[in-house]
């Protein structure tokens, strides 16, 4: 198994409140290598809390998270970040790019932490930047650039250490319609190239895009829908219908 998430609980608790509160409650699922799923529910359904513990910025309060054998939450604190950079790549709906280095240099930024060798970084840019159409924008700083181009900036970054697994949260939010498309054609084919993608998203259209969509409420994952050969419009239609009958709506 590529990705097994097993019994996953995660209780939260205020300082101020011997109340603890419950994110997540006996989380079960597997992701092959290669799917693109979409993680859908509404606001503090427990969606983000899930996608911070896959991408091991959180703990669980109990159960574990498998990433090829390899059990996760008992990776020592000191080991983290490079777990993180070599093995996973994020895309966030901000964006998080650094306005004070250039593009090439956002995007290089966790080879350096890595301490790859400039010829391995510029090789591996050179792949990547004709197939993300941003070839032209290396030189630029963030605050030139459109929001469309700062997310496909973003992926590149996320894509440059060649990720077992890229985790998005909601990566389209912060677009308008038409680069949030091209986006989302971007993720349609790195998926076809054999990139595993778990994406958080609020938006049936987004998920539409996905090859299978998991449906969150109050902490547990209660149902899913596979594509299953259906056009993005067919498979956005379905995922619609069951927001409107699981969720009461998007």
């Amino acid at each position: 198994m590529f990705l097994e998430v097993n019994h996953l609980e995660k209780s939260f608790q205020t300082r101020f409140s011997k109340e603890k509160t419950q994110a997540l409650r006996d989380v079960n699922f597997i992701a092959e290598e290669g799917e693109f799923i979409a993680i859908m529910g509404e606001s503090g359904s427990g969606k983000t809390t899930l996608l911070n513990i896959l991408a091991t910025l959180e703990k669980p309060s109990s159960g574990e998270v498998v990433l090829e054998g390899k059990k996760i939450s008992t990776i020592k604190e000191q080991q983290l970040a490079e777990f993180r950079r070599d093995h996973l790549g994020f895309v966030f709906q901000d964006f998080n790019l650094l306005d004070t280095l250039s593009v090439r240099d956002n995007i290089f930024l966790p080879l350096v932490l890595g301490r790859y060798k400039h010829t391995e970084m510029a090789k591996r840019l050179n792949e990547l930047a004709p197939k993300l159409n941003i070839s032209d924008l290396l030189d630029k700083q963030p605050f030139e650039l459109s929001g469309g181009q700062k997310q496909r900036v973003a992926v590149a970054r996320a894509l440059i250490t060649n990720p077992k697994l890229i985790l998005a949260d909601e990566p389209t939010a912060a677009l308008d319609s038409k680069n949030s498309d091209g986006l989302l054609e971007l993720f349609e084919q790195i998926n076809a190239e054999g990139q595993t993608i778990l994406m958080v998203t609020h938006s049936s259209l987004a998920a539409s895009h996905a090859s299978r969509v998991l449906f969150i409420k109050d902490g547990q994952i209660f149902h899913q829908l596979y594509r299953a050969g259906k056009t993005n419009n067919e498979f956005n239609r379905d995922i619609t219908t069951a927001m409107t009958s699981l969720l009461g709506g998007e």
